[in-house]
């Protein structure tokens, strides 16, 4: 496991990509907060106008010791950058 990183995670506890990612996150043991905006559909507009990301969930890697955030995509760019790494 590499703990200088932590992912964040937003989306919907009622969306399937979203708990996929959270299940892979933890089936590789990653470290990751989830932000739940089921019930604030505003804050998911303003944060997929801001990524410039259309789906749930939206996904971010933080390294820990830098505080550096970059911004990973959707589900299948999750699953991409695991294997690469």
């Amino acid at each position: 496991m590499d703990n200088r990183n932590r992912f964040i995670v937003y989306g919907r506890t009622n969306c399937s990509f979203c708990v996929d990612a959270i299940n892979l996150l933890k089936e590789k043991d990653h470290e990751y907060c989830f932000f739940d905006f089921t019930e604030d559909p505003e804050a998911i507009t303003d944060a997929k106008s801001f990524y410039k990301w259309e789906t749930v969930p939206m996904i971010l890697k933080n390294n820990m010791v830098t505080g550096i955030t970059s911004f990973v995509g959707g589900l299948d760019s999750l699953r991409e950058h695991l294997n690469e790494g």
